[in-house]
């Protein structure tokens, strides 16, 4: 039985002016997977996510997501992806309730109670849900924002570096509460982050990317030492 691929990365590239950020880049990511793209500041971790989530687009090649080419059927993508990104994209004036509230009624299908009363409890924001946002600290904020990407019950969910400036409590948060609990088993999960010991928490398959592409994976737990020994190697010889 073949498996099915839920994110299909061929031959992309990526500029920025004369500034080359993907370089024939490949990827293939698993349903149900949950792959970890580890890599340095600036190398390109961020603009691979924007091209998954459609807001991107390649220079070259393709980008598909659950059988969507990304150049043809953004819409269809976004419907079916839930994005964490560096920014929370919350109303700072609104209160966190209001904030979920306002952005689920653009997926009328959720029961946004039970989600609601579930995923707060799980990412312990219940005695935060009536404050404002912009008074929330940042790792309250970037909670909320996975909150708010998973009240739609996503098949895939996109996070670049979710771990960005939490404290050892939240991170704990995340990897004892939230992807033990909340990813399901039907769920695809996507994350960059530059943190091999968070990789090494969550991941099923690490990827390395450097020089535009991704150069090293490893899809067992057994491969994990040597690939982040590989990882570290990189990152010193950079410094």
């Amino acid at each position: 039985m073949i498996e099915k691929n839920s994110i299909e990365i061929n031959n992309v590239t990526k500029s920025f002016g004369s500034n080359p950020i993907l370089n024939d880049c490949f990827l293939s990511v698993r349903a149900s997977e949950r792959y970890v793209l580890l890599g340095s500041n600036g190398s390109g971790k961020t603009t691979l996510v924007k091209l998954l989530t459609t807001l991107y687009s390649p220079d070259q090649g393709e980008v598909i997501i659950n059988g969507y080419n990304s150049s043809n059927h953004a819409e269809q993508i976004r419907t079916i992806m839930g994005y964490v990104g560096h920014n929370s994209l919350l109303y700072a004036d609104l209160t966190a309730f209001e904030n979920l509230r306002f952005f689920s009624k653009f997926y009328p299908h959720i029961d946004f109670d039970e989600q609601f009363e579930y995923l707060s409890r799980i990412l312990n924001l219940s005695h935060l849900i009536n404050q404002k946002v912009g008074k929330l600290s940042h790792g309250e904020q970037k909670r909320l924002s996975i909150m708010k990407a998973m009240m739609s019950s996503p098949s895939i969910l996109i996070m670049d570096e979710p771990d960005a400036g939490l404290d050892v409590n939240s991170i704990d948060n995340l990897t004892e509460q939230f992807f033990p609990n909340v990813i399901n088993g039907n769920m695809t999960v996507f994350l960059t982050t530059h943190n091999s010991d968070f990789a090494l928490s969550v991941a099923n398959t690490i990827g390395i990317l450097q020089s535009g592409k991704i150069e090293f994976q490893a899809h067992s737990k057994d491969e994990f030492p040597e690939l982040i020994d590989k990882y570290k190697s990189i990152n010193e010889s950079v410094l």
